[in-house]
């Protein structure tokens, strides 16, 4: 799909070059984070990329998510395309999502994907597991899963991609499709973009998010 601007395809791609300000990236985000967790710049891991965000918490099973204010809707014929890369200290104990929601509950950052959200459809993975959820109007979020992939643990990165087609969507990691499912998609309904992550209970256990982009067919 358009990687660039275009009467056919809009498009947001955040690279994390900007600074971070009170736990929250900038750049409009409003972020959700628990008492023991962190969200933080940092353009010193690398050459491969020019900046990132970091997740930590304390060890106490914690986390945090950021959505934009954006008003999305995926539509029946229109495809969407949404990708993330980021790497774990320790993925087995990582809940990694991405995706669109309504923002109905806002308290915890894993509202924005589980049952407190009203209209989600997301992708991920759940303790290492690849997963889709996907809920419209509380009609029960149907949570689909993959292979159970091994995430490797940092320096690895990983690449998750979410796509629509307009009927179904699509759960890829690395490239290979992990999930697919067309079941209380969430189809004419304003939804937010958003990433978020629940860290575990290791301390030392961390989150870096690369990049975060989407793709949506005008």
């Amino acid at each position: 799909m358009g990687l660039i601007n275009s009467a056919e395809h809009a498009v947001f791609f955040d690279d994390f070059r900007d600074a971070v300000t009170s736990n929250a990236p900038a750049g409009g985000y409003t972020a959700i984070i628990d008492t023991g967790a962190t969200i933080v710049a940092s353009n010193t891991l690398g050459t491969d990329h020019t900046g990132s965000i970091v997740i930590a918490s304390d060890g106490a099973g914690e986390g945090a998510s950021v959505y934009l204010p954006e008003r999305l809707q995926l539509l029946a014929g229109k495809r969407f395309w949404m990708e993330m890369r980021y790497r774990s200290v320790l993925p087995g104990e990582t809940s990694v999502q991405m995706g669109l929601s309504s923002v109905t509950a806002t308290t915890n950052p894993e509202d924005l994907w589980l049952t407190a959200s009203a209209d989600v459809l997301s992708f991920g993975t759940l303790l290492g597991v690849p997963s889709m959820l996907a809920d419209l109007a509380n009609a029960g979020t149907a949570v689909v899963t993959g292979d159970t992939t091994t995430f490797a643990a940092s320096p690895t990165w990983h690449t998750l991609g979410m796509y629509f087609d307009g009927v179904r969507a699509f759960g890829y990691v690395n490239g290979k499709q992990k999930v697919t499912t067309a079941t209380t998609i969430p189809v004419s309904v304003t939804l937010a973009p958003f990433f978020g992550a629940l860290i575990g209970a290791t301390a030392s256990n961390t989150i870096t998010v690369d990049y975060f982009r989407y793709v949506q067919e005008r």
